[in-house]
């Protein structure tokens, strides 16, 4: 062998360090002490392949021997998926909590009277049925005779915190009016709270507020318009009663309050809109609560309005009939003032005019005539009594009872623009016309209204069949005073005073006793027809009732001759039938006669044509 076959003296090394290499390249890191283990048995197996290499160089060539791998292990330095999850939770809740706070709007406390359905963290505060809040809190006041209610808004609920806004808890109620908050059954009572948009701006801020124990029955924004009505009394007036037109409910009451001198009421009412336009400056309102029962002269009248309107008591509202016919009638401004009339005739009557007083003294009884009783003339309604007192004279020792009363000058048909004067004050004085009526011989005269009642009334007419005439009136003092004269029931009290007098006169005791004797002679007469004639008259009686009997045998046996299948009506029909042929013949030999009267003499001839015998 020579030296060109042996291998260099490095050869056997630079494989080992190849695969040495190889080796480290190929082996994982996976711990310190397996990684220390393979270090060592890789120095122990390097000094083996040296080693033997070494002595195999000497021998034979050197073989290609692998380096063994070394095992070393990585440190664990991974983290759990499990602790993403509370990260992720705080993440959440720290942003709900920011959200929250950036949302928070103001606070407010709000008073009421109970806490009744109210809960902490439950209850919602609603603004047209939006929320905009929660309670969060509900204490004692200091005098623990109310309960403070604390209210969180939301951001946007800054508007609400002005002087203005209301609250009030709303939950189920039962009115007259109707029923509300059914709708809380389910979800339970919430607050509302309201404000008046319009004037917002104006309004001061304010966080403190006093609830309200009952809704308020006008939400702001409404459309239509609001009116004043007066009245001397409120009547069935209530929170919600229904304003009417033409019986359709367009409106409601929506508050009423003393009038500041006391001596009537201020009722607020709400006309819905489009329903506002019909409210004009000449429109009249009379009261429709319950029923309208009145009994006069005319009769028993009877008139009603809804039922809503009779059980709660209503508002209804009409036009007077327009002078011209093309002009509209101008609507009424938010706010105007109208008066309540009792009734629905006076409110709708044409204007009275000027009033004219007038005065009438009677001396008889006046019981009957009332405040309010008509005074007429002719049948037209020209006024009504006003008051009645009495007057005693003491020079006289004379009582008179007095009434006074007005005439109205358009009821009369004497409203004339140019005949109305005016004093120095610019105050109207009274028609010319009107001073001329009264001065014209009139007379007043009591006379039944409703004779059933005993309703009384003043009528003025002329009356010329009095003898005495009138006194002129002095027509420059008021009241003016008018003859009066006696009444139709005076005069029918002093005929049943004559009747009476005459009834007194009459001797009733001699007629008593007259009476008497001849109800003793009828009594007498009557003992003797018992005892006498009736007796005989029983006799009479049974007599003829024999007599009858005989008469009934006797037309029982005439019933029985004449009967159809009698032996006596059967010879009657067996000649007359014989009766009938003898008929015949006599008719057919006076025939054949008449046409051969020659046959009497010569016989019967021979005839070319048989004799046919009449039937």
């Amino acid at each position: 062998m020579s030296e060109k076959d042996l291998p260099p003296s490095d050869s056997s090394e630079r494989p080992s360090q190849s695969d040495a290499t190889q080796a480290d390249r190929q082996t994982p890191a996976s711990g310190g002490a397996a990684g220390a283990a393979a270090q060592g048995h890789g120095g122990w197996a390097q000094e083996n392949s040296q080693a033997g290499g070494q002595d195999a160089s000497s021998n034979q060539p050197n073989p290609v021997i692998s380096k063994a791998p070394v095992i070393t292990q990585k440190k664990n330095k991974n983290i759990s998926w499990i602790w993403l999850v509370p990260l992720i939770a705080a993440v959440i809740g720290l942003s709900l909590l920011v959200r929250d706070y950036m949302q928070q709007g103001p606070v407010a406390t709000v008073t009421f009277k109970t806490a009744e359905g109210l809960e902490i963290d439950k209850t919602q505060v609603r603004y047209k049925d939006v929320v905009v809040g929660t309670v969060t809190d509900i204490t004692l006041t200091d005098d623990h005779n109310s309960v403070l209610v604390k209210v969180s808004f939301k951001q946007n609920a800054d508007f609400l915190m002005r002087e203005g806004a209301r609250f009030w808890v709303v939950k189920p109620r039962l009115a007259a009016s109707g029923v509300s908050g059914l709708g809380t059954l389910v979800s339970g009572a919430y607050i509302g709270v309201d404000i008046d948009d319009s004037h917002q701006s104006e309004a001061e801020y304010r966080n403190e507020f006093i609830g309200l124990e009952k809704p308020p029955e006008l939400i702001s924004g409404r459309p239509g318009k609001r009116f004043t009505i007066t009245a001397p009394s409120l009547n069935s007036l209530d929170l919600g009663s229904p304003v009417l037109y033409r019986r359709l409910e367009v409106g409601q009451v929506i508050n009423y309050t003393l009038s500041k001198d006391g001596k009537g009421v201020e009722v607020q009412i709400f006309i819905d809109a489009p329903y506002d336009r019909f409210v004009t400056k000449d429109s009249r309102f009379w009261n429709a609560s319950g029923v309208d029962l009145s009994l006069n002269a005319g009769g028993l009248n009877l008139k009603t309005q809804s039922l809503v309107s009779v059980l709660a008591g209503g508002i209804s509202f009409g036009q007077l009939p327009l002078v011209d016919e093309k002009a509209q009638p101008e609507p009424a401004p938010d706010g105007t003032r109208f008066v309540l009339n009792p009734t629905e005739d006076k409110a709708l009557a044409r204007p009275d005019g000027l009033a004219f007083p007038i005065r009438m003294k009677f001396d008889k009884s006046v019981r009957g005539l009332q405040t309010g009783s008509a005074i007429d003339f002719k049948g037209i309604l020209l006024g009504e009594v006003k008051n009645i007192s009495m007057e005693f004279d003491i020079a006289t020792k004379k009582t008179t009872v007095i009434v006074d009363g007005v005439i109205y000058e358009n009821r009369l048909g004497a409203a004339i623009p140019e005949g109305q004067r005016r004093d120095k004050n610019g105050q109207a004085l009274h028609d010319v016309a009107l001073k001329e009526f009264v001065s014209s011989g009139i007379q007043a005269q009591l006379r039944f209204a409703n004779i059933f009642t005993g309703q009384l009334y003043v009528a003025l007419d002329y009356f010329p069949e009095m003898a005495k005439k009138p006194p002129v009136p002095d027509v420059n003092t008021q009241p003016v005073e008018i003859a009066t004269v006696p009444g139709s029931f005076d005069e029918l009290q002093q005929q049943l005073n004559v009747i009476v007098e005459k009834l007194k006169n009459l001797p009733i005791d001699s007629i008593g006793h007259s009476l008497d004797e001849t109800l003793q002679s009828i009594s007498k007469l009557a003992r003797t027809l018992d005892t006498t004639m009736v007796p005989a008259l029983t006799t009479t009686v049974q007599k003829a009732g024999r007599s009858l009997d005989g008469v009934n045998k006797t037309m029982g046996s005439v019933r029985g001759v004449v009967a159809d299948e009698s032996p006596v009506m059967l010879q009657l029909n067996s000649m007359i039938k014989e009766l009938s042929r003898a008929a015949k013949s006599i008719r057919s030999l006076g025939d054949y006669l008449q046409a051969e009267p020659s046959s009497l003499i010569r016989g019967r001839s021979q005839d070319n044509i048989p004799f046919k015998e009449s039937q």
